[in-house]
């Protein structure tokens, strides 16, 4: 090998092992009671159609942003005299009426989907590959929404 293919394959080499990927990834996030509010229900809102009904209130919300795929999880109360208008949501208005799988939530302690009783479960595919599962009933005295959405 003469001088000059040496200090090209060194010169290659050292730029080569400065590169590196550089994977723009959002964050994760997690809040409950309070500090899940009208902006994260507006946000579920803009990414799944999802219309909430006055005097909805967020329980537990999870976004998963720092993955490939996008990610959400949402626990929502919401008053029992809305109850059918909120079903009137292209969830369940279009949606099958298959048991939910995706379960974003199911690895925290606040997702006991399977303890509501009157449950009523709604997959619904949505635009440019994303897919939203709806589970919806009572919690004791109060009516409660699962949410999973995910973009894949």
């Amino acid at each position: 090998m003469n001088r000059l293919t040496s200090t090209l394959i060194c010169a290659a080499l050292i730029t080569l092992s400065g590169c590196k990927s550089d994977f723009s990834f959002g964050n994760d996030v997690e809040l409950s009671g309070v500090a899940f509010g009208k902006s994260e229900l507006g946000e579920i809102s803009t990414l799944t159609g999802i219309k909430f009904p006055p005097g909805a209130e967020g329980l537990e919300y999870l976004y998963l942003g720092s993955g490939i795929d996008d990610a959400l999880a949402a626990k929502v109360k919401i008053p029992a005299s809305e109850v059918e208008e909120f079903k009137t949501n292209a969830v369940f208005t279009t949606g099958s009426a298959s048991k939910v799988s995706i379960q974003i939530g199911r690895s925290k302690a606040w997702w006991r989907i399977d303890e509501l009783t009157d449950r009523v479960d709604r997959t619904l595919k949505l635009p440019n590959a994303t897919f939203l599962e709806v589970t919806c009933g009572k919690e004791g005295d109060d009516v409660i929404v699962y949410l999973s959405w995910i973009t894949t």
